[in-house]
């Protein structure tokens, strides 16, 4: 069974891809589906476990939020320290970057999006541009799915 991460700390957005993924199950091979929330949680997972996919947010923050934590430092630029996790670890899990923003600091995602596959090539697959009043990014997760989770 192939295992999918996404590091996400938007609940919508999480459920939203999560509802998504159940809806096209069919269309894939058999796999599980985990959650992190935050970018230590995610990097620990990502060390401590092998997975076949991981969907990743890239702007998110530090730790978990809950009712009595505020989540730490919100990071910008999270997924990219990921990814620079994923090098310099040697782990070639391949990644699908899920953001919904166009502009990440003061770098356009079509600029982002050139730089992560030259500089990550063994891991940065493609960025999906998610939008929860749009469908776009349904198909494009779906074409990505369909090539790595076969």
């Amino acid at each position: 069974m192939k295992k999918i991460l996404l590091i996400e700390d938007d609940q919508n957005k999480i459920m939203e891809i999560e509802s998504f993924l159940n809806q096209i199950k069919s269309e894939l091979a058999p796999f599980t589906l985990e959650v992190k929330k935050s970018y230590q949680s995610g990097l620990q997972a990502v060390l401590k476990s092998n997975f076949d996919l991981l969907l990743l947010d890239m702007s998110m923050h530090n730790f978990e939020k809950s009712l009595h934590e505020t989540g730490g430092e919100f990071m910008k630029f999270a997924g990219e320290d990921i990814l620079k996790e994923l090098q310099w670890n040697e782990i070639t899990t391949k990644a699908v970057v899920v953001t919904q923003y166009d502009l990440i600091g003061d770098k356009t995602l079509t600029e982002l999006k050139n730089y992560w596959k030259q500089e990550f090539s063994e891991n940065y697959i493609e960025t999906v541009f998610y939008s929860a009043s749009e469908s776009k990014w349904k198909n494009e997760l779906l074409s990505l799915l369909k090539k790595y989770i076969s």
